[in-house]
């Protein structure tokens, strides 16, 4: 029997010595503990007036403790999926309260003057849990009131499917927890069930290796799975993964074989939304139909899947945007989505026949279609190529490539409609749950909010040695790449020996003003999408900083900087 939100939070909610969540060297965190950080925060957060508190933190722990106190005082959590600035202006209109990790305030709390619009009146009398936001797969993301009605209704229906073959297992998680499949899965599920989790999310799947000698439940996406390592020793994880969950987009064929092949367990899919939650599952070992969740019932609504289910809206029905086609024996398969509209000069222009048409080159592996509001409400097309395609992107050009495209639109689409920016990319971007979403795209036609940094993974810092070490991915749409070169894009040389100076000067200070180069050598191009570790080493007696760029396979490049003495220039 599982418990139900919000809990009273009392100390007998569970002994003392009930392992809440484990770290990732395999430290264990009890209930006793747990309660401690609870108090904590409780203290912190007891002097906020606002009903709205907006909260972030990569710490599981900290997340939930921080939800928990909310709760407690009658306070609404808003879950934003990132603390990125443009999440920021969205998180403003709901409130000016912001808790945990935020930029330049990280670990703080920020209590702004604010003025907060009163909740509707329905969203109060059902006693909001958090307001989450939609991922914005199709324009701006949307502000979900998720009742507790809601939640405990979905976590009931996913203890029923699969507590019996998650049982005694560490949920481990390769997705956010700031998102309506990581929440649950993650956190609200393992809570109320009584189940151990990791604190931390995993950025790479061979930071399994770390926690091997525990029982695990795998919470992941397709990003994840499809791209799981070759080089990775899973003989030795074999027997300690149970089960591995799938959601955020479908998983392909190929890759749910590889995976069953390499871990020896068959992943099961969930299908669901913010909206929703989970409402469906399926095995592609067994059919490649989603199967209903007990306790949810669907139907074709023009086409469309309608649900019905205690986790969406009582006694009525919730019509997706999903084009379905449902069997006799109550299955069904998606076709697509029917919500793919743009409205280019007053006139409706559907997403889904462009992205057709154009995918229908043999060049053209992937391809998306965007509305950009910034350039005058013209179309953009992200190009993800084939292997042929790379290669007439590297000898005829971007601008041969956009004009040979454009021609299959002739006769079939409005020329108003036609793409006047095309980017080409090696990969097309997505986030943790696997989906490529509007804001992910605009990016890559926003010079000013491309990354000029990498995504770090870990920092070490060996103060009496002088040694760093950063080790961090390539994204693939840094700006640095744009034109470095089209359909082989590489970090450029100037930009790594720039990253050592910033990363230098962030771990150790000022160590003066650069004065030359030494030794410098490079051996391997590095390409996006790369884990690579770069390695420092400073020699303060002689101003000189030496480093290496490596990954798992090679050396990439190495060289020394030569610094005058700090201070010394004006």
């Amino acid at each position: 029997m599982i418990k139900s939100l919000p809990l009273s939070l009392n100390d007998n909610e569970f002994p003392a010595d009930h392992i809440m969540a484990y770290r990732l060297d395999g430290s264990s965190i009890t209930w006793k503990a747990f309660s401690i950080r609870l108090a904590c925060w409780q203290s912190k957060l007891c002097e906020i007036k606002h009903k709205k508190v907006a909260v972030y933190h990569s710490d599981a722990v900290e997340f939930l403790c921080i939800v928990l106190v909310l709760w407690r005082m009658g306070k609404i959590p808003i879950i934003p999926a990132n603390n990125l600035n443009a999440t920021l202006q969205l998180i403003a209109l709901e409130t000016g309260c912001l808790i945990g990790e935020f930029p330049d305030r990280l670990g703080s709390m920020v209590d702004k003057p604010y003025k907060e619009a009163d909740l509707i009146e329905t969203q109060a009398n059902q006693q909001t849990a958090f307001i989450i936001y939609t991922s914005g797969s199709s324009g701006v993301p949307t502000a979900i009131y998720k009742t507790f009605e809601q939640i405990n209704a979905e976590l009931a229906m996913l203890e029923e499917h699969w507590g019996d073959a998650i049982k005694r297992t560490v949920i481990v998680s390769a997705v956010s927890h700031h998102h309506m499949y990581g929440l649950p899965f993650c956190i609200l599920w393992p809570l109320v069930a009584g189940r151990a989790f990791l604190n931390q999310d995993l950025i790479y799947l061979e930071q399994l290796l770390a926690i091997q000698d525990m029982a695990m439940t795998v919470i992941s996406g397709p990003t994840q799975l499809e791209h799981i390592p070759d080089t990775l020793d899973w003989s030795k994880l074999k027997h300690y993964i149970r089960v591995i969950f799938s959601a955020g987009a479908m998983l392909s064929e190929v890759a749910f074989k590889d995976c069953q092949r390499k871990t020896g367990v068959l992943v099961t899919e969930i299908y669901g939304s913010t909206e929703t939650g989970a409402v469906a599952f399926r095995d592609q070992s067994v059919t490649a139909q989603w199967q209903p969740l007990n306790g949810i019932s669907i139907k074709d609504s023009d086409g469309k899947l309608a649900i019905s289910s205690p986790a969406v809206i009582a006694g009525g029905w919730h019509v997706t945007e999903d084009l379905c086609e449902i069997d006799v024996h109550n299955q069904f398969a998606l076709l697509g989505r029917a919500d793919k509209i743009i409205k280019v000069g007053g006139k409706r222009i559907s997403v889904t026949a462009l992205e057709s048409r154009l995918n229908t080159h043999h060049w053209v592996k992937n391809i998306r279609i965007i509305l950009l509001q910034n350039r005058k409400n013209r179309v953009g097309a992200v190009v993800q190529l084939t292997e042929e395609g790379n290669a007439q992107l590297v000898d005829q050009g971007k601008l041969v490539m956009s004009r040979t495209l454009t021609k299959l639109l002739t006769e079939y689409v409005e020329k108003i409609a036609w793409p006047r920016y095309w980017r080409f990319v090696s990969q097309m971007p997505v986030n943790q749950q696997g989906k490529t979403t509007a804001q992910d795209l605009r990016v890559l036609f926003d010079n000013k909010t491309r990354p000029r940094l990498p995504q770090i993974l870990e920092k070490t810092t060996d103060e009496a040695s002088g040694k760093y070490v950063v080790e961090f991915i390539v994204p693939h749409d840094l700006f640095y790449l744009e034109g470095h070169f089209p359909g082989k894009p590489i970090l450029p040389g100037v930009v790594q020996i720039g990253w050592v100076i910033h990363y230098f000067r962030e771990l150790f200070g000022d160590p003066g003003n650069f004065l030359r180069l030494e030794v410098l050598k490079f051996q391997q191009v590095i390409q996006p999408g790369e884990k690579i570790s770069l390695n420092m080493m400073w020699d303060e007696t002689k101003d000189k900083l030496t480093f290496h760029y490596a990954s798992r396979d090679c050396s990439h490049a190495s060289g020394r900087i030569v610094f005058t003495e700090r201070n010394t220039l004006v």
